[in-house]
C-alpha cells in the first residue's frame, strides 16, 4: 500500500518525488486515522460508510464505566482496516468529556502508533 502524505490538518501534500510517498506501517497508520475520522453519515456517496462513534455516544454519556466498551469498539474498528494484522498495547482514559485512545498496530512491515482523541 502506498499513500500520499498529509499535513497536520489532514490535507494531501504535493508529491515532488516518489520518496515522500507513505508505505508500510506509516501508510497503514494514516489509513487507520482516516477511517477513524470519517463518521457514519458524513460521506454523501455512501452515508452508511464510516465509524459509528456518534451512535455509540448517543446511547450513553462518556464515563469511566463505559470507556472500556468504547475502547473495545475502537479496537475492533481498527482491526478491520486493510493492512492491520493486530492491535496491541491498548490504553485509554477519560478526562472530563474527552476520551483518549492509544494503541500499536502491527502490520506485515512493522508497527505504528495510533493516538485518537474524541
Amino acid at each position: 500500500m502506498i499513500l500520499r502524505p498529509v499535513d497536520a490538518s489532514g490535507d494531501i501534500l504535493p508529491v515532488p518525488t516518489a520518496s515522500v510517498l507513505l508505505s508500510g506501517p506509516d501508510a497503514v497508520a494514516l489509513l487507520v486515522k482516516d477511517r477513524l475520522s470519517l463518521l457514519a453519515g458524513e460521506w454523501w456517496e455512501n452515508p452508511e460508510a464510516g465509524f459509528r462513534l456518534l451512535q455509540l455516544l448517543q446511547s450513553s454519556r462518556m464515563t469511566e464505566e463505559n470507556a472500556s466498551m468504547l475502547s473495545s469498539q475502537v479496537t475492533e474498528y481498527i482491526r478491520q482496516t486493510h493492512g492491520v494484522l493486530d492491535v496491541e498495547d491498548v490504553q485509554f482514559n477519560v478526562s472530563g468529556r474527552q476520551f483518549a485512545y492509544d494503541c500499536t498496530v502491527r502490520t506485515d512491515a512493522g508497527s505504528a502508533q495510533i493516538h485518537y482523541v474524541i
